[in-house]
Order: structure tokens, then sequence, then C-alpha cells
């Protein structure tokens, strides 16, 4: 039975004498939200994984922390690390606690560190280790303890549901797994799978035609294509909030569980103002979905500026749409085996088990 987050960092917690009031003990307790199956938080790696090697460090006595490379190293054979990048030790780990708690820059837990090598070095911070009086090397068990349980118990997870939907052997099976999807306490990246998958073999059905007459450095094209859509990248991936891309229209979606504007304001920045196009869990329909970000928007920032925003939402995907298209794979066995080989091949991707 799946342990729940509250559960296993209380207890480790109590192991190692942690107190639940320490910057560290709400860090790893608001980190590890994702480990239940059902959580929606999306589970982010790349800072708990800082964490844990500069932690590590303290644990194996490297007071003196260790180069950049050797960090980066560490946190990229850690399961699901082969694609993490450097941000997390060089800003974004601070950058969140400093966000979220609001504490001195001695407290922030990547810390510079000079080995005298002139090499790039970091180190977990004592501050934020002995606070209140803690043992900084038993704080630093409880971090690398803590974030090995969280990371079994989410692999555990991903595995039964890899395992469940590989081993579906009829078509009413594979449907009833890929329905999970749309349950609103399913996980983000389960949602974001599922309805890639689904579009892809909802877009593949059509075919459109090109023509494009003689261009400077561009040869004449008139042809029939395909629509293909793409993956951009792993949940939470650095690709600036687009998740896939339809080919050749180069229409750019994005996937969601949030109906906040602002939220889909700041994504249009981010791009700048480009036209996206969204998948959203939700019930509503795509117009109440624009009405509603309407009503909400027009209130805090002014008409103007909301259409300004509303103007650029391309196509709106919602679980209706998404339940049209399952309910029209299901008619179709081949559909439902592609639908199922779709799945299980981004899920391996998603995970790091094709890396």
């Amino acid at each position: 039975m799946s342990e729940t987050p509250a559960a296993f960092v209380r207890e480790e917690a109590a192991n190692y004498s942690v107190q639940p009031d320490s910057v560290i003990y709400k860090y790893i307790d608001r980190k590890t939200k994702a480990s239940d199956r059902g959580s929606k938080a999306r589970r982010s790696l790349g800072n708990l994984y800082a964490l844990y090697v500069i932690c590590e460090d303290y644990v194996n006595e490297r007071f003196e922390g260790s180069t950049f490379t050797e960090l980066m190293r560490r946190m990229k054979i850690m399961p699901f690390g082969a694609k993490l990048q450097n941000h997390p030790l060089d800003n974004r780990l601070n950058d969140e606690v400093r966000r979220q708690y609001g504490v001195s820059d001695e407290m922030l837990p990547v810390q510079p560190a000079d080995l005298g090598d002139g090499k790039k070095a970091r180190k977990i911070s004592i501050s934020l280790l002995s606070e209140n009086g803690m043992d900084p090397k038993v704080a630093a068990q409880f971090v690398v303890a803590s974030i090995d349980r969280y990371i079994k118990i989410i692999d555990d997870n991903q595995n039964a549901y890899l395992n469940e939907i590989e081993n579906s052997s009829t078509d009413s099976a594979i449907v009833s797994k890929v329905e999970e999807a749309f349950h609103y306490s399913s996980d983000a990246r389960l949602f974001e799978i599922i309805s890639y998958a689904l579009l892809h073999i909802h877009f593949a059905q059509y075919e459109i035609d090109i023509s494009v007459g003689r261009i400077k450095y561009l040869n004449p094209i008139n042809k029939k294509e395909k629509l293909s859509l793409f993956r951009t990248g792993r949940t939470n991936a650095n690709d600036g909030g687009i998740d896939f891309v339809l080919k050749p229209l180069g229409k750019f979606f994005q996937v969601t569980e949030t109906l906040d504007f602002r939220k889909f304001f700041l994504d249009f920045d981010k791009i700048n103002r480009f036209p996206l196009s969204f998948v959203i869990k939700t019930d509503l329909t795509p117009d109440e979905v624009r009405e509603q970000l309407r009503n909400a928007s027009i209130s805090q920032i002014g008409q103007v500026q909301s259409n300004q925003y509303l103007s650029l939402f391309d196509e709106i995907y919602t679980l209706n749409e998404l339940r049209e298209i399952l309910s029209w794979v299901s008619s179709n066995h081949q559909l439902i085996r592609e639908l199922k080989t779709i799945i299980v091949n981004c899920f391996k991707l998603e995970y790091g088990l094709l890396d």
C-alpha cells in the first residue's frame, strides 16, 4: 500500500529528530507531495536531487563540498535523473527556498565552495541544517533518507501503472486504464501522456494540402501531408511551456490542470504572445473555459488587456473532447493497440526507462 507524503516525512523526521517547524522539514514535506499515485502535484526532481547530493556530501564528511561537475554526475545517475540540467545547482533551488520561506542568504541550501583548485564547487548550507540547534549531520541524513524513500515510492507507483497497461490484454481493459487519466486526482504526467496519445491518433487521420509558390531561398512546395503531433520533451522539461507541436501547421499545445487566468497569460508572455492551444483537465466546454477566463481576468486587468490575451487562445481541448476521441478509438481494435503502444513508449521515455 502506498505511503502518504506526510506519513513518511514525519516518520523520518522523528527518526532523526528534525523539527517540523524547520525550513528543511517544510521544504522536504512540500516537495514530496507527488509521492502518492493519485497526487495532482508534479514530480519536480531537479531541486530535490541538488539538495540530495550536497547533503550526501555532508553525510559522507565531505564538508568542503564537491565540484559542480561531480555533483551533476551524481544527480544524473539517480532514478529519472538522466536529462536533468544544471539550473538547480546554479540558482533554481536557492530561488525556490528564498521565495517560499523568505530566508537569509546564509540559509539558502546551495552555497559556493572553494576546493582550492579554482573549479566551480558547491556545498550545503550549515545554517540551514543547524536551524534551531539541530545537529547538521543528522539533518543531512534526514534529507537523504526522505528523498530515498520518496524516489522508491514514485518508482513503485509509475511501474505499477506501466505494468498494468502493458499487461492489459483486452480492448476494454486498455480503455479502462486510459480513462484513469481523466480523474481529477490522477497524476499530471499521466494526463499529459494520455492527452498526447489520443490527440496524436486524432490528428493523424487528417491530411492537408500544402502549396507555396517560389519564394527567395525556398523551393516551391505542392504536396499533401498528414498532420503529426510531437511531444517536445518530458513533463517539466525546460521547453518554454510548450508540450506538443503539430506539424506541419506549427501549432503549439500546452497541457494544464488549472483555470487560473494568470497562469495562461504568463505562458503567452513566455513565448512573446504567440498563440497557443491548450489541453485542460476540466469538464467545462471550451466555450465555458473562455468565458470563465474572460470574467476572471476582466475584473483584475480590465477588458482591453483581457481581450488581447484571450485572442491568443488558438484551440481548447477539455475532457469532453478527449473522451469523444477515446470513444472513437475504442470502436477500432487496431487504434486501441496503437494507443497502448504510444502510451507505453511515452511512459518509458518520461521516466527514463529508455535512457
